[in-house]
């Protein structure tokens, strides 16, 4: 996610001046997203894909 960066040796680690800029809700939602199973990591973000392709579609019922 937006918070993760690579070492030079391939660690991921947490760079403290990247969540400054997230605001509280921005936070919550990727440690709720790293409580998710992969599978459904992939799943939240297919339909993340299709919302955001589709936006000015009408919902229907």
């Amino acid at each position: 996610m937006l918070d993760r960066t690579k070492d030079e040796l391939g660690n991921v680690g947490t760079t403290e001046f990247e969540w400054i800029g997230l605001s509280k809700i921005e936070r919550r939602l990727i440690r709720l997203y790293r409580l998710l199973s992969e599978k459904e990591q992939v799943h939240l973000r297919r339909m993340s894909e299709v919302l955001a392709t589709h936006p000015e579609e009408p919902f229907s019922n």
